[in-house]
């Protein structure tokens, strides 16, 4: 552990390659320092956007000959690669943890995953195979969705963003596929080259606001489905309470506004934002608690 150039804080330290300064999680990126080379910064994150597009022949264009008649040509219309072949090996492996930790949830503690194994066959046994697909397709599509929201809001702003795996990540995931916790610590959403610190803010708000979206649509179909037939049938009850806690638990989670969680950039950038989404999410948790079961 070393101390933060900037706050002082004692973290896990970051090296910037601008400036060479030392900094914690909430401060590694340079927009978050006020790095002295910024310009040189931005300049690396336009390379990597240019290097990320690939050209492929598009629309048609007319040009003119050596007689000065137009003439019909195709012209190569850059088009943006949005993941790398590491990017895509890391999302691979974080798929293959979060569903042995979703595996691990339907076990219980003390073993999560030995309990989830033994589980599986017996809803092959008596017809149900689908719930338990459906229960892992519900965790694993909740992480990417949170995450792909990280990447594709960053994007859109102009920045570059790469999901990577970590060592915590690796650790923490150990950690709940041993003891069935819902945990969502696989890897990280690097994102960088912002041109200012709103639209760095907008790509970190993007993974829990997502989250809230999913619970809350979840939340309205549980209500669509009780208003047509009456009643939910208990399966998909469950599928439906299960999606909503487990988003608006995710998102809970990053909206902790220490350094390393999402809620940290949130809570500097705009604090009313900040109490609205954590408040929404609260929400959202209690209904799947209190509110579908009673459907």
């Amino acid at each position: 552990m070393a101390n933060c150039s900037l706050c002082g804080k004692e973290d896990l330290m970051f090296t910037c390659p601008y400036c060479r300064g030392v900094y914690c999680t909430d401060h590694r990126l340079p927009e978050g320092h006020g790095c002295t080379g910024m310009q040189k910064a931005k300049d690396d994150a336009r390379k990597k956007i240019a290097d990320s597009f690939t050209g492929q022949y598009d629309d048609d264009e007319y040009d003119e000959d050596i007689i000065g008649q137009p003439r019909r040509v195709r012209v190569k219309k850059p088009t943006r690669r949005r993941f790398t072949d590491a990017e895509v090996k890391d999302l691979g492996i974080a798929s293959v943890l979060t569903i042995l930790v979703s595996i691990s949830i339907m076990g219980g503690p003390p073993i999560g995953i030995l309990n989830g194994i033994i589980a599986l066959p017996e809803f092959f046994l008596v017809g149900l195979w689908w719930f338990p697909l459906a229960l892992i397709f519900v965790f694993w599509i909740s992480f990417m969705i949170h995450e792909f929201a990280h990447k594709f809001t960053a994007q859109r702003y102009g920045m570059y963003a790469h999901f990577r795996m970590t060592m915590q990540g690796y650790y923490l995931s150990a950690v709940a596929i041993l003891f069935a916790i819902p945990i969502f610590g696989t890897g990280v959403m690097q994102v960088g080259g912002a041109s200012d610190m709103d639209d760095y803010a907008k790509s970190t708000l993007a993974g829990p606001l997502s989250n809230l979206i999913v619970a809350g649509l979840l939340f309205i179909t549980a209500e669509i489905v009780v208003i047509t037939s009456g009643a939910l049938a208990l399966p998909i009850e469950f599928i439906i309470f299960y999606g909503m806690l487990l988003n608006s638990f995710l998102g809970l989670f990053n909206m902790i506004p220490i350094p390393g969680f999402d809620g940290s950039t949130i809570f500097r950038w705009n604090r009313t934002l900040w109490v609205v989404l954590t408040a929404s999410l609260v929400s959202t948790l209690l209904a799947g608690y209190f509110v579908i079961p009673i459907l």
